[in-house]
């Protein structure tokens, strides 16, 4: 698109969610609306001369609907990807000297999973979401015992639920982030959790943002080891493992590999 169009969306690897984004690109295009100043044109020709002659041919940066195909968006929890911008662009034409006389130590926030709220300590945070959103995190961890990698799932499955606006208790998409947390508050949904089928993923280790400092303020303290039993279903293979041709048989990486042949064979 870029080299024989002359459309600009950015570069592959700065993008997320590619097919959704080129599927929402492509119905606007079906509906006649430019791309970038999102008028509407009566006809296919009309809506392609005004997008050349125009220079417009590229997406608007201003619509918030396209924040979240882009990876920058993501970096810097609290931020929008201007702030993110223009900080990366303070960097790059300050003054190269080492000279860290004025450094400042700036202490880590950690961002409310509801609104922007920011704490730098764990109790006001909690105590935030607790007192003005319903949501105990503590009162989660016990009750369910969770230790410190569930946790860590866990939020990172609310924050990509909530930023993907759809409620994480039934599932429910909306248009927008308020939409949500009016339906969270009115169903009471707040501290509702699907199956931990659903959000006990591996795909959570992974945070939604880089820079979430939440995570680091999460404890495993006595609820894991108090909970030893929930692991006692986990196998444990040790180095000198008698067996090794069963191993092997039964090995992910075995089952992975007759997967990526079967789906080579297929592709001849």
């Amino acid at each position: 698109m870029a080299k024989d169009h002359g459309f600009n969306m950015g570069l592959p690897d700065n993008i997320v969610y590619v097919s959704e984004f080129l599927t929402m690109l492509k119905k606007k295009l079906d509906n006649l609306q430019c791309l970038y100043c999102e008028k509407v044109f009566r006809d296919k020709n009309t809506l392609k001369d005004h997008m050349r002659k125009k220079q417009h041919r590229r997406i608007n940066a201003k619509n918030k609907e396209y924040d979240r195909f882009y990876v920058i968006n993501y970096l810097e929890l609290g931020k929008t990807w201007e702030e993110v911008q223009s900080e990366d662009d303070r960097e790059m034409t300050d003054d190269q000297d080492d000279d860290w006389s004025d450094w400042q130590d700036h202490p880590v926030c950690a961002v409310c999973l509801f609104c922007d709220y920011q704490s730098e300590t764990t109790d006001k945070l909690y105590s935030h979401m607790k007192d003005f959103h319903g949501f105990d995190l503590q009162k989660l961890k016990t009750n369910l015992g969770l230790g410190f990698y569930h946790q860590v799932k866990l939020i990172n499955f609310i924050r990509r639920e909530i930023y993907q606006c759809r409620c994480y208790g039934c599932q429910e998409k909306f248009s927008s982030k308020a939409d949500v947390f009016k339906h969270v508050d009115k169903a009471k949904h707040i501290m509702k959790l699907p199956d931990i089928s659903v959000w006990d993923q591996p795909q959570y280790y992974f945070p939604t943002y880089e820079n979430d400092a939440l995570l680091c303020t999460l404890s495993d303290d006595e609820a894991e080891s108090d909970n030893t039993d929930q692991d006692k279903d986990i196998p444990v293979i040790s180095e000198d493992i008698s067996n090794l041709r069963a191993l092997k048989k039964s090995s992910v990486l075995n089952q992975l590999l007759k997967s990526k042949s079967t789906a080579a064979n297929w592709d001849l």
